[in-house]
């Protein structure tokens, strides 16, 4: 759920010369934040003022909802359960005040729906804190941890000459399943090491030995797009000039997808990515005899 747009009563608010100028302070002339300034400054300024009862009994229920508001603003990226809580408690409370203040229920509601939302991601949080502890306990890392510490020795392998090593480590983890509960949120690692299968193969084995690779690595992903978006032009880079233009070709027409998928503009983005495009568009079409 997402964080509801201010409400209309804070908007008209901004714009009617009424604020106290302490909380003017924070706006711009056309209604917006001023530069540096985030709803949190607001809330906290609204709970001074509210406290200190010098606030005009014709803006107070306004006022509490544009405090509520920045409180709940401020929760969007936050982490940490027990602030989440906290601060939440204080949206709450300046909830409480607006309608104490004639603020009307129903434009209150929606924010305390998300209110509600955020108490229950912090629950969730919690509780998924608590699983991740008892998972290190268990195994000593958490599932990304676990991955990371074959990922990075293979790396350091490979640029140390010993491929037998490293690409027996990039496989235990390209192998572990995406799906599975515990690395259900390793999928970008696992995506990572089949890239680095895939680009051994090409390099060393060859374009039939890419192929196969290729084949595996579709296969894990099941029906998830393989590669990830942000992997796709490293891995067409990597590719380029070792004899598999149809999977080159595949590659950027799936990350065109996506992109469009995503209601994105034009792609490639950016020049880099233009580059590559440009240098893979020249391979497909000498490997096909189009121009």
């Amino acid at each position: 759920m997402d964080l509801p747009s201010v409400p209309a009563s804070v908007t008209t608010l901004i714009g009617s010369g009424k604020l106290p100028p302490d909380i003017a302070a924070f706006f711009t002339a056309s209604g917006g934040l001023a530069e540096e300034t985030g709803w949190g400054h607001v809330s906290s300024a609204v709970e001074e003022l509210l406290a200190a009862g010098d606030v005009a009994e014709d803006v107070r229920g306004v006022l509490a909802l544009a405090g509520a508001y920045g409180r709940l603003d401020e929760l969007e990226d936050c982490v940490d359960p027990d602030e989440m809580d906290e601060d939440n408690d204080r949206a709450v409370e300046l909830l409480q005040a607006a309608e104490a203040g004639g603020v009307d229920e129903d434009e209150t509601a929606e924010l305390w729906w998300y209110s509600d939302h955020l108490r229950a991601s912090a629950d969730g949080m919690r509780e998924y804190i608590e699983e991740m502890e008892a998972y290190v306990a268990k195994h000593g890392a958490t599932p990304r941890g676990r991955l990371e510490a074959k990922l990075g020795p293979a790396n350091d392998l490979y640029a140390a000459g010993d491929r037998a090593a490293a690409v027996a480590l990039f496989r235990e983890v390209a192998e572990t399943s995406p799906w599975d509960s515990d690395f259900s949120g390793c999928s970008d690692l696992i995506g990572v090491s089949w890239c680095r299968l895939l680009h051994d193969a090409a390099h060393t084995d060859g374009p039939e030995a890419a192929r196969k690779t290729w084949q595996e690595a579709r296969t894990h992903f099941r029906a998830a797009r393989f590669p990830q978006e942000v992997h796709a032009w490293p891995l067409v880079e990597m590719l380029l000039g070792t004899g598999v233009p149809d999977i080159i070709e595949v590659i950027i027409r799936g990350w065109i997808e996506a992109a469009e998928e995503a209601g994105e503009g034009d792609v490639p983005v950016t020049e880099e990515q233009q580059r590559i495009f440009e240098l893979a568009l020249a391979e497909i079409e000498a490997a096909t005899g189009t121009a």
